[in-house]
């Protein structure tokens, strides 16, 4: 390997891991079969909608740490930092083809506004619940339960670029 700048089979793994990397946010739709932290990340998302979450508006002590419940803290970020790494080192794999760099632009846009309402509107509402708790059946964690799905769709944006990147990148020389 005289350069690993031009190492295209390495960059090629490097999309594909930014790839499985992000994989845990769209695990909230169903479930998945690859292995290690990567299983972790993807059952941690299925996991965190199809029983934290359909669980809480019922029984908000689930998801409060005080009360013997999940402490999602604990997953998310380190996740979520390794998931920003993963697609920063895709942009690095993508950028000696144009095309494929704007698309792992577009995949690390998403993953922005993925964040960017997650941190603002979200993890607050969250860490409310953990801090003073609610009632059951609250309307509040009821909304937030519905928006929260709307993330996504914006996942599979995400997933859809980093595919064309990796396709982009399988075919250049």
């Amino acid at each position: 390997m005289d350069n690993i700048l031009d190492d295209s089979t390495l960059r090629l793994v490097i999309v594909l891991v930014a790839l499985l990397a992000t994989a845990f946010r769209t695990a909230r739709i169903g479930r998945a079969s690859t292995e290690g932290v990567l299983v972790r990340m993807t059952g941690g998302g299925w996991y965190e909608q199809g029983v934290l979450d359909s669980a809480w508006p019922n029984k908000p002590a689930i998801v409060r740490p005080v009360e013997g419940g999940a402490n999602r803290k604990l997953f998310w970020v380190p996740a979520n930092i390794f998931a920003v790494l993963t697609l920063l080192a895709a942009l690095w794999a993508s950028w000696p083809a144009p095309g494929a760099r704007y698309v792992a632009f577009v995949a690390i846009g998403f993953y922005a506004v993925i964040n960017a309402v997650t941190v603002c509107f979200f993890a607050p509402a969250v860490l409310q619940v953990e801090k003073n708790g609610v009632a059951d059946h609250d309307p509040t964690s009821i909304r937030w339960l519905r928006l929260s799905r709307w993330r996504t769709p914006l996942s599979l944006g995400v997933h859809a670029s980093l595919i064309i990147v990796a396709i982009s990148l399988a075919r250049v020389p």
